[in-house]
């Protein structure tokens, strides 16, 4: 059985920048996230405000550097960033499998995604891309389930 712990962050943005950042769990305001966020295996995260899911992605690099890399960016190159770095504040989930691959994280991914568009009518409302596979049913459904789960409970 796969047990899941989201770590749970409150984000206050200006400027296309993290200014701070509140640990819910810890109940304190953190400079730096910490292991495993910031190892390189993957994670799937999510960013929500008030109870509107507004993003889910993945990542292998640390959380502060794939924020980062969202926030900033421009437009160069084509990549224009994350749509939802115009909020003042969103609330940041994100749960580590550092045991799975590439496959196996984009197949939550997209089951999370469409457990979204199920139960709202709607996909998340910043989303840019979805990575579809069939590789790691039922696994991957069931992981998605208890993920949304969990972002339910906390608001």
């Amino acid at each position: 059985m796969i047990k899941l712990k989201p770590y749970i962050f409150s984000l206050s943005l200006l400027d296309n920048k993290v200014q701070s950042i509140f640990d819910i769990d810890k109940k304190s305001i953190i400079t730096k996230f910490s292991h495993p966020l910031t190892s390189n295996g993957f994670k799937i995260y999510i960013l929500k405000s008030e109870d509107i899911i507004l993003y889910i992605g993945t990542t292998k690099s640390s959380v502060k550097n794939r924020l980062r890399y969202g926030l900033t960016a421009n437009g160069q190159n084509g990549y224009h960033g994350y749509k939802w770095k115009t909020y003042e504040t969103v609330l940041l989930y994100v749960f580590n499998f550092e045991d799975f691959d590439k496959v196996k994280i984009e197949s939550i991914e997209a089951e999370l995604a469409f457990i979204v568009r199920k139960v709202t009518g709607r996909w998340p409302e910043s989303q840019n891309e979805i990575h579809f596979n069939n590789n790691f049913i039922p696994t991957g459904q069931l992981i998605a389930e208890k993920i949304f789960s969990h972002l339910n409970k906390t608001k």
